[in-house]
């Protein structure tokens, strides 16, 4: 019963996930567009848009990168654990997702002192706080070990299941 309403939650906490990388491009290719414009078109560019595509592109990076891990796409060089039998395997993409939780749960702590150090310091052109670089981070982090602390319960909990390698299909 709980594992059945985590994955729900975590079906639903990933189209979230998608759907805020979606609207993150878009308001990257809006803002960039705008200045490109703005400088060619008005010869009166803008001081903000760098900025705030920054902002936008951190964000969708690590955003970004929670949904790939939730699907099972992250990065990874497994051309030796697709080689071992289906115990070993399994064995070690347990292990790489307990590692895995255990680094982004550090990264998710070291973003929160990043972001209190750099609370109140304004960005230059906008006045946004610099903390907004350090929040994706955090989120990020803590969604990712999120996907693989669920991806390491599920492999224990019903060691029958699909190899949790596998990347998922869309959703």
């Amino acid at each position: 019963m709980a594992l059945r309403f985590l994955k729900a939650a975590e079906a639903n906490l990933g189209r979230a996930e998608e759907l805020l990388a979606m609207a993150l491009v878009a308001a990257l290719l809006v803002v960039v567009n705008l200045q490109i414009f703005a400088r060619y078109l008005f010869h009166a560019p803008f001081i903000w848009p760098e900025e705030v595509s920054r902002l936008l592109l951190v964000w969708m990076t690590f955003i970004g990168g929670a949904a790939l891990t939730r699907r099972g796409a992250d990065l990874a060089v497994d051309t030796f654990i697709e080689m071992l039998p289906r115990l070993p395997k399994r064995l070690v993409l347990m292990l790489r997702d307990a590692v895995m939780v255990v680094v982004f749960v550090i990264i998710c702590f070291e973003g929160f002192e990043l972001a209190k150090a750099v609370n109140g310091m304004p960005l230059v052109a906008t006045g946004l706080p610099t903390a907004l670089l350090a929040w994706p981070v955090i989120i990020g982090a803590a969604l990712t070990s999120f996907h693989c602390a669920l991806r390491l319960i599920v492999e224990i909990a019903d060691p029958r299941a699909d190899i949790p390698h596998t990347p998922k299909v869309l959703t």
